[in-house]
């Protein structure tokens, strides 16, 4: 019989793990045939260690905002599959790098009462200047393409 003690540690351990396989970032450029996971040849840059400050220069709205991110649920896992789908608004191929952490949120449907947001820079071949996306990865709404962006 698992005790809640036994609950509480094995789902302490998994959220860790889950945490670090999240936490590395590689700008990507996608070619055609890459696949979301693979890494890229050119060199990586790592997240930072601390939570990163929010900006402020980024347009208002779905997915711009911390005050409304993208819904991904899926863990890390869910983030990139929804990055990978994501493209230009001409169906341009995305390149992406985790910025890092962000924003802290009380859930208490969440296992540990809240959690925190993914920051994405992400920019695509025609796009002045990379923006930064928020990314939900404890909670899932029916994602959706930010202003700018489409999903295919």
């Amino acid at each position: 019989m698992r005790t809640p003690r036994t609950l509480l540690c094995c789902s302490v351990l998994w959220l860790l793990s889950s945490g670090c396989a999240g936490s590395s970032a590689a700008m990507r450029e996608d070619a055609p045939g890459a696949e979301a996971g693979e890494p890229s040849t050119q060199a990586a840059v790592q997240a930072p260690a601390a939570p990163v400050e929010t900006p402020a220069h980024e347009p208002p709205g779905y997915g711009y905002t911390k005050e409304d991110p993208i819904k991904v649920g899926g863990g890390p896992d869910g983030e990139h599959e929804y990055l990978h789908h994501l493209r230009g608004p001409e169906g341009q191929r995305l390149r992406y790098n985790r910025r890092g952490s962000c924003c802290g949120f009380k859930d208490p449907s969440l296992p540990f009462g809240g959690g925190m947001l993914d920051m994405y820079e992400v920019t695509y071949e025609g796009l002045e200047k990379p923006v930064i996306l928020f990314l939900d990865m404890y909670r899932r709404e029916e994602p959706r393409a930010p202003s700018g962006f489409r999903l295919d």
